[in-house]
């Protein structure tokens, strides 16, 4: 069986693929985003290495359209920062198909992280409220240690214990009417939801727990007075599935 003739200028070639696809994607070496070629001498192999940025799919194929012999048996390795571990593990927390564990918790290991970004290029914070949210988490991961000083299990760990709501307090960031009332009201397996996957009570049940509150504090009035429209909206929709199921001569107004 004959060898594969070795490819000329490999790591030349392999450098520019790298610097170019960098560019491509605008990718910040400030950050250490950039796509980088590296050679194995013990394996003998080259691989293509970046953090974040764009899928392991999207780089080979943009790859093997730059230089097809040169990328021939090349490896790629993508690499997730600790923000990005953070935000998956918040993303998987708050998935409304999240699997749960015995105690009705969200469960997740770095494996589902990564899963849930292969396919997601340049996975980043929807707003400042889910930003804050991922540097309160990295904060209590790392501690005083310094930055990515945590593994990506311990990570997920942190969160499973001690849930989300704890680290959204702590970000200082203004809360709904219904997300204060239900912190304040819920119990039992909606006190878990809140907790560990920040899911409300629906309007009518927060609304109805600070009616039956009669020492309801101010606050906890107002928020349920705000609750109003919605509850109204609610209920008139409510009437009128009910009303559609009736024959049209027993309907009355």
């Amino acid at each position: 069986m004959s060898k594969t003739a070795p490819v000329p200028n490999r790591s030349a070639r392999l450098h520019r693929i790298a610097h170019t696809l960098t560019q491509t994607y605008k990718l910040d070496w400030s950050k250490h985003e950039n796509i980088s070629a590296v050679y194995d001498d013990s394996r003998r192999t080259w691989t293509i290495e970046w953090t974040d940025g764009p899928t392991v799919e999207q780089v080979r194929r943009a790859a093997r359209k730059a230089d097809q012999a040169a990328t021939e048996g090349l490896l790629y390795g993508r690499r997730l920062s600790q923000k990005t571990i953070v935000l998956g593990v918040i993303r998987a927390a708050t998935a409304p198909a999240a699997r749960l564990d015995f105690q009705h918790r969200p469960y997740f290991s770095p494996s589902d992280v990564e899963e849930r970004w292969r396919t997601v290029s340049k996975p980043h914070p929807r707003d400042d409220r889910e930003r804050a949210l991922v540097d309160a988490i990295l904060a209590e991961a790392n501690g005083d240690h310094g930055l990515n000083w945590a593994q990506d299990y311990e990570i997920c760990r942190i969160v499973q214990d001690k849930g989300l709501a704890l680290f959204l307090r702590r970000t200082g960031v203004d809360m709904s009417p219904l997300e204060r009332l239900t912190a304040r009201y819920a119990s039992g397996r909606a006190s878990i939801a809140w907790t560990h996957q920040l899911r409300t009570m629906t309007p009518l049940a927060a609304f109805g727990a600070v009616q039956a509150d009669t020492e309801a504090l101010p606050q906890a009035v107002t928020d349920a007075l705000t609750l109003l429209p919605d509850l109204h909206a609610q209920l008139d929709e409510a009437a009128a599935d009910l009303k559609a199921r009736l024959p049209e001569d027993e309907v009355s107004d």
